[in-house]
């Protein structure tokens, strides 16, 4: 098998590493001392010192919505109008524009560093299918270049919007990866949970769920459940977990967005928390996303909808981050630089520590292939050799100095190298 050599880099977590050799896909060592192997002319790597991290990968995004920005205003910048707006236009979005779009912002995400991504695609009468075609057809393109992993996602309810639940049924027959779910939307939370993962169990796929974005609702309301805990009546995170719990589920479940758990009153929270933890959810933090839409309605003290990152992590719960939107109507700033919202996830989330700087790289690596069930990931002997080169001495420095991705490694091979 043909043989990689890389050498001169930093492993924060890894010190003692100074060499690694790759044979064929895999990483056949990892040490201090330079392994005894015959490298091919070209085959081997000085990374000049620079940081080396497992690849990057985009845990939460839309790639069937990125670069609308242009096509679909929102003037307002709130999530209501864009909802509005981009179900105006959905009816004129075909599959070859839906891929084009997709594509390029697949090519942003692989210069930035990233090997995989989870895009959740819209499922619902007025787009059909048109595109989970696009984004299968995508994923098979790029399968040696990113791994693109598919949500079907009934942006518009399923009760809510009919003949959405067949559709789901069609996208996951097709071969969608995870199940989707709005609960942000759904006028019944617990029979949208439960219609989610009937779907999820019958088709053998994960659940990825859009839950609490909102943080207008009376939150003061609330009642005690079947584990005698008090909890807010208008947080579908609830809902989510006793239904998860109530089948067993033992599927990888997220929660995304969890806005409204930040709105939540300190002890309604911490029961939140401690229930996400017992449920085995884990939990997808979407601070740029949240930072843009939410709060314009406030006069003063302006809220910013972002959840409590450091207090699910600090209760044992597993939290990434993501990007969200990408340049369309839901922020048209959203950037493919995995790095970049990794800073925004600092500013929003209140990290502060070289621990925390750390842990952020750690969110977008091992957290998120977790979440995404990547199983052959990380920097170990044996595992796929997948590669991601930043210019800088540390994380804090990565950070602080928004520093470029110097390279990529997929599978072995060297995919760029600056």
């Amino acid at each position: 098998m043909e043989q990689m050599l890389i050498k001169n880099f930093k492993i924060e977590d890894k010190p003692s590493v100074k060499y690694i050799l790759t044979e064929g896909t895999r990483i056949a060592y990892m040490g201090e001392e330079r392994p005894e192997a015959k490298i091919s002319p070209g085959s081997e790597y000085d990374l000049g010192g620079k940081l080396l991290f497992p690849g990057f990968i985009n845990v939460h995004t839309h790639l069937d919505k990125s670069r609308l920005a242009e096509r679909i205003k929102n003037g307002s910048g709130t999530i209501g109008e864009a909802r509005a707006r981009l179900l105006a236009y959905k009816k004129q979005m075909t599959k070859a524009d839906i891929k084009e779009r997709a594509r390029q912002t697949a090519e942003e995400m692989i210069q930035a560093g990233c090997i995989a991504v989870r895009s959740h695609v819209d499922v619902d009468p007025a787009i059909g299918l048109r595109g989970i075609e696009a984004l299968l057809e995508l994923r098979e393109e790029y399968r040696d270049k990113i791994t693109i992993q598919i949500v079907a996602f009934p942006q518009e309810g399923i009760s809510e919007a009919p003949g959405t639940s067949q559709l789901m049924e069609q996208a996951l027959a097709m071969g969608a990866d995870v199940v989707g779910g709005h609960l942000s939307i759904a006028a019944d939370f617990y029979e949208h949970s439960v219609r989610v993962f009937e779907l999820a169990e019958k088709y053998d796929r994960d659940v990825d769920i859009h839950v609490d974005y909102d943080i207008d609702r009376d939150y003061s309301k609330k009642s005690v459940h079947r584990d005698g805990v008090i909890y807010p009546d208008e947080l579908g995170i609830t809902a989510m977990c006793e239904v998860k719990k109530e089948r067993g589920f033992a599927g990888r479940t997220a929660a995304s967005h969890l806005c409204g758990l930040d709105a939540a009153d300190p002890e309604a929270a911490q029961n939140l928390i401690s229930l996400i933890r017992r449920s085995g959810i884990d939990v997808v933090a979407l601070a740029p996303n949240n930072m843009y839409c939410n709060g314009r309605g406030d006069a003063y003290n302006v809220r910013r909808g972002v959840t409590k990152v450091k207090a699910l992590m600090g209760a044992g719960v597993r939290v990434s981050f993501g990007p969200d939107n990408i340049k369309d109507p839901f922020n048209p700033l959203g950037s493919a630089d995995i790095i970049q919202n990794a800073v925004l996830t600092a500013y929003a989330c209140h990290f502060a520590s070289e621990e925390d700087y750390r842990k952020l790289f750690t969110m977008c690596t091992r957290d998120a292939a977790d979440i995404m069930g990547l199983e052959d990931y990380g920097l170990e002997e044996g595992r796929e050799a997948n590669f991601t080169v930043v210019d800088a001495e540390n994380s804090r420095d990565a950070l602080a100095d928004k520093a470029a991705v110097k390279g990529l490694f997929r599978r072995g091979r060297p995919v760029f190298l600056r």
